[in-house]
């Protein structure tokens, strides 16, 4: 973020910095004129920022839930009406500046002090209008409606047992292969400014898929309950005995506890869907250096090994195969296979550090207390299928109270029966984009 300098008072010495100059002795008067000019236009440009159109169409904002928009709105609206304040006081300063020379430096910092400021809001504009505004299509509305209310229901049921208050949360759709999250409390671009909901992107790929939409929610909820240290901990102790093994493991805690998550709420899912991510023959073996993410190849692997260690035998075991066939680990960089040779004979273990992990922001209770994988393993879906039947599919009372699992039931048949993947993607596309007509 831009910090905001205290301005001198008038007589007192101006330092110089880089990018402002002190003031020539001479040619005062055009140097005022010059000022003046430069603030008009960016105070004019700040102005435009009170039509919350200017950065996402007027159907994109509607559609966009009262809870989500409107914390959204009073934000953005807040950070504008400061920068205009901070607009109206440079101005002040270079019309005192135009009638005494001594204040040229000091109307010079000020011009150059909101210069910054305008371009740290608009980024934080331009953001969330760019988010609002992926919503570009009625379809698309009602997907990424769908999953703004399937992300905000992942969060809560944790959160809510805890008595913590549960941040709203919007979604948008963006490009690349996998999803993030700005969590909602963080500070934002424009000074002082916090995000008041916790923006995921979610990618095309995945849209009817969207199992990585919980890994984000994990991320959300690990910062907020101290899993990701509790989990940095807990690998400490298990890993006591390999130090190159445990330095290698605990600074990846943030996307483990997040892979944890995905996986209680959606199952195996939620493993074929990452797998489908990291499965690129050119960095699936790499261990690049301060990377917060796990080598692709072990991900897999532990998320393989929590199917087994909550389900037993499965589909699972079928892609690990293929994990191991398609990707040996002796073709790591030398120095790294041997690590990842000892964490695959460690998995079992690691597997069940994760999930058994008492947390002491869980109240000392492992994450399956809050969110049982066994409501997602393979047999309890299918049950959840032949008790619903098509209503499945249609129902809003099932949409209400099984949204989550209706993803993992969809995420399982698609990766468990390939012959019929599209005829899966098919049928959760048409009920993610039917949420506000099924309601």
């Amino acid at each position: 973020m831009t910090a905001t300098a205290t301005a001198p008072t008038a007589g007192t010495a101006v330092p110089t910095r880089a990018g402002t100059p002190p003031a020539p002795p001479g040619g005062g008067t055009a140097l005022g004129d010059d000022l003046e000019r430069q603030l008009a236009h960016w105070v004019a440009a700040a102005r435009s920022f009170l039509d919350a159109e200017e950065f996402a169409s007027r159907q994109a904002w509607e559609s966009v839930e009262q809870q989500i928009g409107l914390p959204v709105r009073r934000q953005l609206g807040a950070v504008v009406q400061d920068l205009l304040r901070s607009g109206h006081t440079a101005t002040e300063v270079v019309r005192r500046a135009r009638h005494d020379p001594a204040l040229l430096p000091r109307a010079q910092a000020a011009v150059l002090r909101f210069r910054r400021l305008y371009l740290t809001v608009e980024t934080t504009l331009d953001f969330f209008g760019q988010a609002v505004n992926s919503r570009t299509s009625p379809t698309l509305r009602e997907a990424l409606r769908t999953l703004d209310q399937l992300a905000y229901q992942s969060i809560e049921v944790t959160l809510r047992p805890l008595g913590r208050p549960v941040p709203p949360v919007l979604t948008y759709l963006g490009d690349g292969l996998g999803a993030s999250i700005i969590r909602a409390g963080i500070r934002l671009w424009a000074p002082g400014t916090v995000n008041p909901v916790a923006a995921i992107k979610i990618v095309r790929h995945n849209l009817y898929r969207p199992t990585s939409l919980f890994h984000e929610t994990g991320h959300q909820v690990a910062h907020l309950t101290g899993w990701n240290e509790a989990l940095r901990d807990g690998l400490g102790v298990e890993l006591v005995d390999d130090p190159p093994l445990r330095s290698m493991w605990q600074p990846w805690s943030s996307e483990i506890a997040a892979d944890v998550y995905a996986f209680a709420l959606t199952g195996y899912a939620s493993v074929a869907a990452l797998y489908d991510v990291v499965a690129d023959d050119r960095t699936i073996l790499r261990w690049p250096l301060g990377d917060p993410h796990p080598v692709g190849w072990l991900r897999t692997l532990l998320g393989c090994a929590m199917c087994r260690q909550s389900y037993g035998p499965g589909p699972w075991d079928g892609l690990e195969e293929a994990l191991l066939t398609a990707h040996p680990a002796t073709r790591a960089e030398q120095s790294t296979v041997p690590l990842l040779l000892r964490a695959q004979a460690r998995m079992p273990q690691l597997a069940r550090l994760c999930l058994d992990l008492r947390v002491p922001g869980f109240r000392d209770r492992p994450v399956h207390a809050l969110v049982d994988p066994h409501g997602v393993s393979p047999a309890a879906l299918g049950e959840l299928e032949r008790t619903t039947g098509a209503a499945l599919w249609t129902s809003p009372h099932w949409r209400r109270t099984e949204g989550i699992r209706i993803v993992a039931l969809a995420g399982l048949r698609e990766a468990e029966r390939p012959d019929r993947t599209g005829e899966w993607t098919e049928r959760s596309r048409a009920w993610i984009t039917s949420g506000q007509r099924a309601a």
